[in-house]
């Protein structure tokens, strides 16, 4: 693993949580080694590439961060614009370059980390105290509403997403590390 071990004292429900939350970044990064520059930013037909996947993932991990955490998103507003949805508002050439998108996925991921290992199981029922702004249904509003929940989207859509990255890796020749 790329991420240390929970520091010492941390309860057993943060390091549990710790565990599972870098289980799907590690998954995630694993699935990203063996892109380079090229290959990360195409994709065959019904494919997103790996670029789009970092940087949409970082969307995810940010959001609940700023509804978490003090200081609010970390992310620009103009970035969540192009990797929040799909592909379509990426102008790839001008795309920031595969290592600088895993070094900020990291950063994302540490950030969010910080507020992991900190939970005890009172705290997953924490709702959140800013207004909840993007652009969503009331479903996914209300399950980003609980502290508890909104995480367990975040390691959902870890895990959803890595299994595309998987079928990427397969639809471009290369195999899936595990």
């Amino acid at each position: 693993m790329t991420i240390a071990p929970a520091e010492p004292g941390t309860d057993a429900l943060g390091a549990h949580l710790l565990q599972e939350f870098d289980l799907a970044y590690e998954m995630i990064l694993q699935l990203i080694d063996g892109f380079d520059e090229e290959s990360a930013r195409t994709a065959p037909p019904g494919h997103m590439p790996a670029l789009w996947f970092l940087g949409h993932l970082m969307c995810s991990k940010d959001y609940v961060s700023g509804l978490y955490q003090e200081g609010g998103i970390a992310l620009s507003l103009e970035f969540y614009e192009k990797w929040a949805g799909d592909c379509d508002q990426v102008d790839w050439e001008d795309a920031p370059s595969l290592a600088e998108m895993l070094g900020l996925y990291k950063q994302i991921h540490r950030r969010l980390r910080e507020l992991v290992g900190t939970l005890s199981a009172e705290d997953l029922h924490r709702e959140t105290p800013v207004e909840i702004q993007a652009p969503l249904d009331d479903y996914w509003k209300t399950r980003l509403a609980k502290l508890g929940s909104a995480l367990s989207l975040v390691q959902m859509h870890d895990a959803y997403h890595g299994g595309q990255l998987g079928s990427l890796r397969g639809a471009l020749g290369m195999t899936v590390p595990f």
